[in-house]
């Protein structure tokens, strides 16, 4: 897979990292910028001809990138929720971060393994003050119990109800919880499903995770959500690192 990558934020580098250990990744681009690891497979490039995927943690050259990509009928990833381009002619990954991405993946792939799934809470962090009242949430430590607002619609096309959940909180840290109730032949199970890491380290676990499904061609032509492929974005996910905390209770 060669990857065309324009790397503007710690987001973007991150993700650079994380792809170059991945086997399958034979080379990457960066766009208009010189590299620095010292790796053979990455270079400085111009021109998106002979590229599989491109890739901007750029907000503000989203509509350009995206034209040029559409050129060359490349699939295109980025961190950014808004769908900036309403009808794309190639496969468009917009919500590549951790909980457009992971967050609701995670709930995705989970759902799938119940019939009859009753209800699900999705809930991520978010930099900020620590709220005083809320609706409470449990992160695996160190980051522990916090109070939650009301938060985005992460996975817009969910078949079930959900719950949206955003934590503020200060450091470096970061975490996702997802919590699923379901009807069981053995009665009603609850699953808990969490994960804590560095903050940016999970932001470039999932610009890459996404970036390796559509260069796979996981994704239709059009706008997705990673959601739309999520187990081969979890896979990408799993293999870069990403570490999943599991607790079930039956009732």
């Amino acid at each position: 897979m060669k990857i065309a990558l324009e790397a503007t934020t710690k987001i973007g580098s991150r993700a650079a990292r994380v792809l170059l250990a991945e086997r399958s990744v034979e080379a990457i681009g960066l766009i208009g910028r010189r590299s620095t690891s010292g790796d053979p497979r990455v270079s400085t490039i111009t021109n998106l001809a002979g590229w599989d995927v491109v890739v901007s943690d750029d907000p503000e050259h989203i509509e350009r990138r995206y034209r040029q990509a559409s050129d060359h009928g490349i699939p295109f990833v980025v961190p950014s929720g808004e769908a900036v381009v309403p009808h794309p002619d190639i496969p468009f990954v917009v919500g590549a971060n951790p909980s457009f991405g992971l967050a609701a993946s995670v709930a995705a792939n989970e759902c799938s393994h119940n019939d009859t799934p009753l209800e699900a809470l999705i809930g991520w962090t978010e930099p900020g003050r620590r709220l005083r009242r809320g609706h409470p949430l449990a992160f695996p430590q160190p980051i522990g119990s916090l109070w939650a607002h009301a938060g985005a619609n992460v996975w817009p096309q969910a078949p079930h109800a959900v719950q949206f959940l955003a934590a503020p909180v200060e450091g470096t840290w970061a975490g996702l919880t997802v919590r699923v109730t379901a009807a069981t032949p053995e009665g009603v199970e609850v699953r808990t499903l969490g994960v804590a890491d560095d903050g940016a380290f999970l932001e470039g676990i999932a610009l890459a995770a996404a970036v390796l499904a559509a260069g796979t061609g996981a994704y239709p032509i059009g706008i997705n959500y990673p959601t739309a492929a999520f187990r081969e974005y979890l896979e990408g996910a799993l293999r870069a690192g990403l570490d999943v905390a599991t607790f079930v209770e039956r009732r």
